[in-house]
């Protein structure tokens, strides 16, 4: 029974010991939260101004870029650098959502609200209360959807679809697009007010083409990364591989 009870003792210690070690580990992710893999002068003067804007967790932030260029992580980055990281990071496409489901995904629903709805919904604005709200594809978001957010912006309020009663929400929003939002208020796809209020803090991305030096860093980092991921024994990418990449002159998209 002895030695039972020790063999017991030992498996409570080692599953306590690995469940602080992951507590660790994760705090250790949260505070140094990888962002860009790059040398770059160009990526460097945008994580300097992260840090600069993440001061500030209340004013809106607009990240443009082409389609692959990170705005989901310096949204990350944002997030995880101020003082709303404690918060939830939550994370909203507003391309992938009809815009009928936008709405109800974004301010939630009441039960019976619309056919469908057969229980009280929270939405997004709700979820993530006292944290940051990315909303990715600004540019596709209906006029209608546009209207409720300036009041959200202005007013730090939401109402749930169905309901009349105001919910104070406190909430960083920012915003991304790889599109011209200033044509699409020329074409009145974008509301002129709409644009200014989530435009506070602009934030624009280098596509690779315009920072090259990057290619054998981000093809070492891919290396590594396959490598783990196959088991199998590569011993690397041959150098003339990677030198002669930085010479290429990439298109225009």
């Amino acid at each position: 029974l002895d030695s039972l009870k020790i063999t017991i003792e030992n498996a409570l210690d080692t599953i306590r010991l690995r469940k602080e070690v992951q507590a660790l580990q994760k705090k250790h992710l949260k505070e140094h939260i990888p962002c860009f893999i790059s040398e770059s002068n160009a990526i460097q003067d945008v994580m300097d101004f992260i840090r600069t804007v993440a001061k500030s967790p209340d004013t809106p932030v607009l990240v443009q870029g082409e389609t692959g260029t990170g705005k989901e992580l310096i949204a990350g980055a944002l997030h995880h650098n101020s003082n709303r990281k404690e918060g939830p990071f939550v994370k909203v496409n507003c391309a992938a959502l009809h815009e009928n489901l936008l709405e109800s995904e974004l301010f939630g629903h009441e039960k019976g609200a619309f056919t469908g709805a057969s229980a009280l919904k929270k939405g997004r604005f709700e979820i993530s209360d006292q944290g940051t709200l990315f909303l990715d594809e600004i540019g596709d978001l209906p006029l209608s959807t546009q209207v409720k957010l300036l009041r959200v912006i202005e007013d730090k309020i939401i109402e749930r679809v169905g309901d009349s009663q105001s919910i104070p929400v406190d909430v960083r929003i920012i915003s991304a697009t790889n599109r011209n939002l200033t044509r699409l208020v020329d074409e009145g796809v974008i509301r002129k007010d709409f644009y200014f209020r989530i435009n506070v803090i602009p934030i624009n991305l280098p596509p690779l083409r315009e920072r090259l030096e990057d290619i054998p860093l981000l093809a070492e980092f891919f290396f590594r990364k396959n490598q783990l991921k196959s088991g199998k024994n590569i011993q690397g990418i041959n150098n003339d591989t990677t030198v002669s990449y930085t010479h290429l002159t990439l298109p225009t998209i």
